[in-house]
C-alpha cells in the first residue's frame, strides 16, 4: 500500500488533518513512545525536529559526512572531474617547463567525457524495537556521505523517504516523502532529521499508520513487523534509475560509502 507525497509540508498538513482509522482507534503509538525509544520527549517536539533539522547532531554529522567524503575521495576518480596536464596549448604557462624550454610547457585541463544523469534514491525505514537511535544515524550518514559525492561530481539526485516501512498478513505500507528533488541544494540540516533521527519512523511513521484511511489490516499490536531490504526489493515499484537502500543494507554491507555508491551504479 503506498501513499506518496510531495513535501514533508504535505504530510503534516495531512497529518494533522486525518483522525484515527478504524484499525488504530484508541492506540497513540506516535504520542504515548518513551523519549528512550523514540529519541524525543514528544511528537510535537518530534515535528519541530522535522521543520528545523536534527541541531544536536548536526555538528557531529557535518564531521562524519565530512570524513567519510575524504576517506572516500578516491572514488571520485571514476567521476567526472577536471584533469590538469601539460601540453602546447592551454591556458596558462607551466613556468619550468618553459624556462627549460619544453615544448608541452602549456598548462591544459581535460574532463572526462560524461552524460549527466540523475538518480533516484527510495530509502526506506524499518527497524524493530531493540534497535537503538544510533543504528538509523550511522546508516544516514552513511547515505548522505555517498550523495555529497555524487551531488559534487555533478550528477542530480532526487531523495523519496519511506519513513513507515512495515506490514501486517499479507499488506506491506511503504508510504514515501520527497525530501530532496533534482536541481535543489543538497541541505545536511534539511535532510538529517528525516534520514537519521529514529522520531522520523517512530512517531512521524506510526502518526501515519493510525491515520491512514486505506489499511485493511490490524496493526494495533506492536504497530506491525519490521521489513527488511530483501523483501522490500522483491515488492516495492520502482521507476526507472530509481534504487531501494534500506538501514539494514547499509549495515550489513558495513556503512560502506563504497558499497553505496556500487549500488547506485555510480562506480563500478
Amino acid at each position: 500500500m503506498y501513499e506518496d507525497f510531495r513535501s514533508l509540508n504535505q504530510l503534516m498538513v495531512t497529518l494533522h488533518s486525518r483522525l484515527n482509522n478504524e484499525k488504530m482507534k484508541g492506540k497513540n503509538g506516535s504520542k504515548e513512545g518513551s523519549e528512550s525509544f523514540t529519541g524525543t520527549k514528544s511528537y510535537a517536539e518530534a515535528e519541530k525536529m522535522l521543520t528545523n533539522g536534527y541541531l544536536e547532531i548536526l555538528g557531529t554529522l557535518k564531521d562524519d559526512v565530512k570524513a567519510k567524503s575524504k576517506i572516500s575521495s578516491k572514488y571520485a576518480e571514476e567521476l567526472s572531474h577536471p584533469i590538469p596536464h601539460n601540453g602546447i596549448v592551454g591556458y596558462a604557462a607551466c613556468v619550468p617547463a618553459a624556462i627549460q624550454g619544453l615544448p608541452n610547457s602549456m598548462i591544459s585541463v581535460d574532463r572526462k567525457p560524461m552524460k549527466r544523469k540523475t538518480i533516484s534514491i527510495l530509502y526506506g525505514i524499518s527497524g524493530a524495537c531493540t534497535i537503538k537511535a544510533e543504528w538509523f544515524s550511522e546508516a544516514g550518514s552513511a547515505l548522505l556521505s555517498a550523495i555529497d559525492i555524487i551531488e559534487k561530481s555533478g550528477i542530480q539526485t532526487q531523495l523519496k523517504l519511506s519513513f513507515f516501512m512495515g506490514k501486517e498478513n499479507n499488506e506491506m505500507v511503504f508510504p514515501t516523502v520527497v525530501i530532496k528533488n533534482y536541481g535543489e541544494r543538497y541541505s545536511l540540516q534539511k535532510i538529517s532529521f528525516p534520514l537519521a533521527h529514529p522520531s522520523m519512523f517512530r512517531r512521524i511513521g506510526f502518526k501515519w499508520l493510525e491515520t491512514t484511511p486505506d489499511t485493511k489490516q490490524n496493526f494495533r499490536h506492536g504497530y506491525g513487523t519490521p521489513v527488511r531490504y530483501e523483501e522490500a526489493e522483491k515488492n516495492v515499484k520502482k521507476k526507472a534509475n530509481e534504487y531501494l537502500l534500506t538501514p539494514d543494507w547499509i549495515h550489513d554491507h558495513g556503512c560502506s560509502v563504497e558499497a553505496i555508491l556500487k549500488k547506485l551504479e555510480v562506480i563500478k
